[in-house]
Formats: structure tokens, sequence, C-alpha cells
């Protein structure tokens, strides 16, 4: 998904010179997205470390 997200935004930025704002934005999904993976993971780690006996 976040690689799809990346794949449009990267069409959307012109050959020639690239937007500031694209390129912005894409930056902006990857820290977002970036940050949910990685609380994602704590949770995951969370949850495996509490169920443990």
């Amino acid at each position: 998904m976040i690689y799809l997200l990346n794949i449009f935004i990267y069409l959307l930025t012109p050959l020639g010179g690239v937007l500031s704002y694209c390129s912005l934005l894409r930056i902006a999904f990857d820290a977002i997205f970036g940050a949910l993976l990685f609380l994602q993971c704590l949770l995951l780690l969370h949850m495996f470390v509490v169920m443990l006996p």
C-alpha cells in the first residue's frame, strides 16, 4: 500500500523538474507511514512480551 502511494506520487511529478510540493508530500507520506509501522511493531512486540507465561 505504501509503495503504491509512493509510485503514484512519483508519477505525479514531471520528469523535467521535480515539483517541491510533490516531493514534500512524498517525504511526509514516508515519515507518517514509517512512524505508523514503527508503532505497530512496538505494539506487536509489547503484546508478545505480555502474552509470555
